[in-house]
């Protein structure tokens, strides 16, 4: 009995089409960008306001203060006036919140800054 013949043919060959893992795609990032409706980005704003405050990128002090005072969601945060952030957390962890949904791409809701 023979064992199976060792030719070219029997080799796995990879698609010409394939990417090289340095290949860089030379399509610009730009180009890439996708239209949605406004009741699909409702959607999806709805979805992100419920996230919990552990997305946000937060020092674990400011964390454990929000969480300490019942803000547990990112819609909280962004509905709540900066105002009453102030005197529940304090400037510097108001500001860190702030800025930690400026980062994640969310903005206060009624155009509280």
């Amino acid at each position: 009995m023979t064992g199976p013949a060792d030719c070219a043919s029997d080799q796995l060959q990879e698609p010409s089409s394939a990417l090289d893992p340095i290949h860089k795609p030379s399509i610009p990032i730009a180009a890439a960008a996708v239209s949605i409706s406004a009741q699909t980005y409702a959607k999806l704003l709805s979805l992100a306001d419920q996230a919990p405050l552990d997305c946000l990128d937060l020092s674990p002090r400011t964390l454990a203060s929000a969480k300490t005072m019942g803000y547990n969601q990112i819609g909280q945060i962004r509905s709540t006036p900066m105002r009453r952030l102030l005197d529940d957390l304090g400037e510097d962890r108001a500001d860190e919140l702030r800025r930690a949904l400026h980062d994640f791409g969310m903005r206060p809701r009624g155009g509280d800054a």
